[in-house]
This record gives C-alpha cells, sequence and structure tokens, in this order.
C-alpha cells in the first residue's frame, strides 16, 4: 500500500516537473519572440529610411539639378541613337 502511495507520489512529482519546465519554456520563447519583433521592427525602419534615400537619389528633381549642374543636355531627335536587341 506504502510502495503504491510512493508510486503515486513520484508521478505527481514527475507531472509538476515537467509542467514548471513547460511554463519555463513558454515564458523563455515569449522573451524571445519579443526580442525577434523589436529587431523585426528595427530592421523594417531601416528598410524605409533606405528605401527613401534611394527614392531621394532618384528623383527626377534631384537628377534635373545635378545634370543643369554639370551642363549636361537634352539631345535633339537628330543626335539620337537608337540600339536594336
Amino acid at each position: 500500500m506504502a510502495a503504491r502511495y510512493f508510486s503515486i507520489l513520484i508521478i505527481a512529482a514527475f507531472i509538476l516537473a515537467f509542467y514548471v519546465w513547460q511554463q519555463t519554456q513558454a515564458v523563455r520563447l515569449g522573451y524571445k519572440v519579443d526580442g525577434v519583433k523589436k529587431e523585426c521592427e528595427t530592421w523594417e525602419q531601416e528598410n524605409k529610411t533606405w528605401r527613401l534615400k534611394i527614392n531621394t537619389l532618384l528623383s527626377m528633381e534631384r537628377l534635373d539639378k545635378v545634370a543643369k549642374a554639370r551642363k549636361l543636355i537634352v539631345p535633339d531627335d537628330k543626335r539620337k541613337i537608337y540600339l536594336s536587341d
């Protein structure tokens, strides 16, 4: 009879230990997920910054300004050469 209670106690302790381990893992993974979310937000913000910089550098107004500063002109139709594929 005592052996039966002892085995039930061992099984209950094992179940309790497993439950505590599982909860600890869940909390640990929750912290990791939060860290990854913050890192993802940082990368998204950096991506937006780079896209804005690219769009600024490629804007037609800026290109016109650079072309005028270097005294470039728009070629007339007689000076255009089209290449075939």
